[in-house]
């Protein structure tokens, strides 16, 4: 009794789960939508592009099937087929819809009637056919042919002989160049248009007289060799070198420069020079030269000649001598000195104030602005080369003046220069050089705000001829002595504008002094 009723229980379960499965499998029995009514048009000469708007499912559309005149012809997956159809006829086209389970909608409305017609009709021939020459191809222009359809392409022969224009497909270009003919050789060609249905137009020639080319002859004569090649050492790490120019029979390009065998550098023809740097000291280099033109051609290297560079500069230059220091106004100074010397050569100056560097110069004169008055400083200059190589410092001090220093017409206490008694000459004409010679030989700087005895030498000076008035003898360098060195450097066509610190104008400088002492 007991098995029996297992058996029974078992058997329900199985049943059961049979049934389950059987109504969950016939779950989707629900076609999709109808699709709408396609739409047909003549794409090409034999092909018509159908398109429709899509269905809907209760669960998903799959793919859609494409009827012509009520027989399948395709099942796609999109909502638009071109389809293939033989020339010559009318089509009308419906679309059914489908879902994964196989349930398919009713067919579409039909299309309107599609009439695709056999094309027979050529394109037009190419018109306007011309050919332009170079030294290496021929290149065909023409004007576009037109079709009732449309055109696809151009078929073109060379010599009678078919061309492929293109490897990829159709050639609907309406130019084409060759680059497959010969220096002096005579071409011709013929083109004609095609459309899809495969009719092709005339064949247009373009006369065989146009074509013939005078191609040049190639360039194969190398330039002449560089000649009277120079070199010459600048420096420990530098060689320059320059030759004479080459000549070819149509036009030399530029040149090869060669160190050792090895060429380093290619140069235009602007230059027939060329610095070689970054070289090893007291090393011997050999050079050749050779140039060459636009074919490439290229001559037979220059003669060599060798240079050794320079040994390693290890030597400062000397220390520079005479440093001077000179107000200028209450808040500048005017430092001067003699130059040094070296080995090489002087690359220039370090100038510093109290321990600090404040400038670099190339000349042997600085002027120090932006000064506080009644201040000391102290000035040191060093001179120093391209190799690096820089000299003991030399030094000096000087007060800057006060604010509005008061001018007094007495000669300051303790002079050790004093001019003697001039003689009461009549001035002469400003800028005439005769006169009585200065008792003083004019060698510093003076400038506004100095007060020296050799001021004072200056003003008789510029008194004796006519540039100050005699009441003017001060021994202060004021704004009329300022006024008077001015007219005298503009006579002397030393300067004649410009500022002290710019120009020097109203500065006596190393100019002004030489003008001076040559009165």
């Amino acid at each position: 009794m007991t098995k029996v009723l297992r058996w029974s229980l078992f058997s329900l379960t199985i049943f059961a789960a049979m049934a389950a499965a059987n109504v969950h499998a016939q779950v989707d029995t629900t076609p999709p939508s109808v699709p709408g009514a396609p739409s047909a048009s003549v794409s090409n000469y034999n092909s018509v592009q159908v398109s429709w708007a899509a269905s809907t499912d209760n669960v998903a559309v799959t793919g859609y099937y494409v009827y012509r005149n009520g027989a399948e012809v395709a099942s796609t997956a999109g909502t638009s087929y071109t389809d293939t159809v033989p020339p010559g006829g009318a089509y009308i086209y419906t679309v059914a819809a489908y879902d994964a389970a196989g349930n398919v909608s009713r067919q579409s409305q039909e299309s309107d009637i599609v009439s695709v017609i056999l094309d027979k009709t050529p394109p037009t021939a190419p018109t306007g056919l011309t050919a332009s020459v170079t030294t290496s191809s021929i290149t065909l222009s023409w004007a576009a042919s037109t079709d009732n359809v449309g055109v696809i392409g151009y078929y073109m022969t060379k010599n009678g002989r078919s061309l492929t224009l293109s490897t990829t497909g159709p050639y609907n270009s309406t130019s084409y160049t060759d680059s497959t003919v010969q220096p002096g050789t005579t071409y011709s060609y013929s083109i004609a248009a095609y459309d899809a249905a495969g009719n092709v137009s005339d064949y247009v020639s373009i006369t065989t007289s146009t074509l013939t080319a005078n191609f040049n002859p190639p360039d194969t004569t190398p330039p002449s060799p560089p000649a009277f090649l120079v070199a010459t050492a600048s420096s420990s790490t530098e060689i320059d070198i320059r030759w004479q120019a080459s000549n070819d029979n149509v036009g030399v390009t530029g040149y090869y420069v060669y160190r050792n065998g090895s060429q380093v550098a290619s140069i235009g023809t602007s230059t027939t020079s060329y610095a070689d740097t970054g070289l090893t000291a007291g090393t011997g280099y050999s050079y050749t030269i050779a140039a060459y033109d636009a074919a490439g051609n290229v001559s037979a290297q220059s003669a060599a000649m060798s240079a050794t560079t320079l040994p390693l500069d290890v030597i400062a230059p000397t220390v520079p001598k005479d440093l001077i220091a000179l107000p200028v106004s209450v808040s500048s100074v005017m430092l001067e000195w003699q130059p040094s010397l070296d080995n090489v050569g002087v690359a220039g100056y370090y100038v510093y104030r109290n321990g600090t560097q404040i400038a670099t110069v190339a000349t042997t004169a600085y002027l120090d602005t932006g000064l506080a008055s009644s201040t000391m400083y102290t000035y040191e200059v060093a001179a120093y080369d391209a190799a690096g190589n820089v000299s003991a410092q030399t030094f000096t001090s000087v007060n800057t003046p006060a604010v509005n220093p008061a001018v007094t017409p007495t000669p300051i206490p303790g002079a050790t220069v004093t001019p003697p008694p001039l003689a009461t000459p009549t001035p002469s004409t400003p800028g005439s050089v005769s006169g009585t010679s200065p008792s003083v030989y004019f060698t510093t700087t003076l400038a506004y705000g100095a007060r020296s005895a050799t001021v004072t030498a200056l003003q008789n000076l510029l008194i004796e001829n006519g540039y100050l008035g005699p009441e003017y003898a001060t021994g202060f360098y004021g704004s009329l002595t300022q006024a008077a060195v001015q007219k005298f450097q503009c006579v002397q066509e030393v300067v004649c504008s410009g500022a002290p610190a710019t120009t020097g104008w109203g500065l006596v400088g190393p100019k002004t002094r030489k003008a001076l002492n040559a009165l």
